[in-house]
């Protein structure tokens, strides 16, 4: 008895050794990415935030806003507007994402009374004198980079977490890798390190006060340091409202100009 009692434990250890295994051996860097890409948004949201530019001096500038984001056939549309202060209000923000083909993005500047587009080549400067860069705002597109995992079992503000590595496929990039954490159970990204042509740290992402909301994980707190200016921008959300049926033309470029 004691005999095939031991042999029972041992074919249980095998099985749940090799399980193990099988699974690890599926994980890679792009099937983490692509867990991220296919990570459930809404159908649409509607956020209001406040936002906060802390410079090199500690001094500090706010500033309010509205997103917009709806769905359209898999590939997402995004609308962000300036409320406050005067001298940004206004000041708009419009994502036309295209699977297969460069995103199309469109920027509005009440001072200068038109709309322009915003090349692909300048998808990495900074939005609006913020931390953040116009990919940052619309989200990266998961073909444009190759993905490495660096390791499948991290922590990272006290969460389990994947850590992998994103290399952009063009030379446009100003950055060379960028390193993110991401949690397990949700493939929710809490911390990013973006690294320049050097290889040296450039900007940190981080997100934090993870809540789900209308069974949808939702950073009501994310920020972007850049180390080389020792600039800082946090976000906060205020108000956040998940498939509401927003109206499509919400999102036409026309919108870009309505107040």
């Amino acid at each position: 008895m004691i005999q095939e009692n031991r042999k029972i434990l041992l074919l249980a250890f095998l099985y749940v050794s090799l399980s193990v295994v099988s699974v690890s051996a599926q994980v890679t860097g792009l099937w983490v990415a692509q867990r991220i890409d296919e990570r459930n948004k809404g159908k649409d949201a509607v956020q209001r935030m406040e936002m906060t530019l802390i410079d090199a001096k500690g001094r500090e500038r706010r500033r309010s806003l509205t997103i917009i984001r709806k769905e359209f056939d898999g590939q997402d549309r995004l609308l962000l507007k300036f409320t406050y202060p005067n001298d940004i209000k206004g000041v708009s923000f419009l994502v036309w994402e295209h699977k297969g083909q460069d995103n199309e993005r469109f920027l509005y500047l009440p001072a200068l009374g038109r709309i322009r587009r915003i090349a692909s080549s300048e998808k990495d400067e900074n939005f609006a004198g913020t931390d953040f860069s116009y990919e940052d705002i619309s989200g990266p597109k998961l073909e444009d980079y190759h993905y490495d995992l660096v390791d499948d079992a991290v922590l990272c503000n006290s969460e389990e977490c994947y850590l992998i590595a994103s290399f952009p496929k063009g030379t446009e990039s100003r950055f060379s890798k960028i390193l993110s954490w991401v949690i397990k159970d949700s493939f929710f990204v809490i911390k990013a390190e973006y690294y320049n042509k050097l290889d040296r740290l450039e900007k940190t992402f981080n997100a934090s006060q993870i809540s789900l909301i209308n069974d949808i994980w939702t950073a009501m707190e994310i920020s972007m340091e850049n180390h080389k200016t020792r600039h800082k921008t946090i976000s906060y959300i205020t108000e956040i409202n998940y498939n509401i049926g927003i109206p499509d033309d919400n999102f036409k470029k026309d919108a870009l100009e309505r107040p």
